[in-house]
């Protein structure tokens, strides 16, 4: 009996350290964060054509993240104007489990007619880790022939804590 009581202790004991191994492990992986905190600026790249100052922000900026798929446009309220360089920022928060996010804009509303934002270039991939990411994206105005003119948004630099 004095061997069989040796024995369940010795396994009890085994038993809690695997369970507290297995805790340990568990703990020292990050989890995917709630929410992703966005500091974004836009800047129009190509603006004041023949001194228009129409153009030296966007009119309209549109931010998309996946998944789950979201978008927001951004009102001019939420937005701060820079005027040493003419672009807007903004912060937001983006849905928990986001891997990647996007701006668009239409640099060009301000004196051209039937103008589309999109994205042009990779969207931004977001570690799980991340909680913060700062970006900045240039945007592009071209004409499409016979057509409207469009501006196409690209990530300039960007960086994650």
């Amino acid at each position: 009996m004095t061997a069989g009581n040796l024995v369940r202790r010795a396994l009890a004991a085994g038993v809690m350290l695997a369970t507290t191994a297995a805790m340990v492990v568990t703990m020292q992986h990050p989890a995917a964060a709630s929410t992703l905190t966005l500091n974004a600026t836009v800047d129009c790249l190509n603006v004041n054509y023949s001194g228009d100052t129409r153009d030296w922000y966007a009119s309209y900026v549109s931010v998309g993240s996946a998944p789950p798929s979201y978008g927001v446009t951004m009102p001019y309220s939420s937005m701060v104007a820079n005027p040493a360089n003419h672009t807007w920022s903004f912060t937001i928060s983006l849905p928990g489990g986001s891997t990647s996010v996007s701006v668009s804009a239409i640099c060009s509303g301000g004196h051209q007619y039937d103008q589309v934002g999109w994205t042009n270039g990779p969207a931004i991939s977001i570690p799980s880790s991340a909680t913060t990411l700062t970006a900045t994206w240039g945007c592009s105005t071209q004409q499409v022939y016979p057509g409207p003119y469009i501006t196409g948004c690209s990530a300039q630099s960007y960086s994650y804590s």
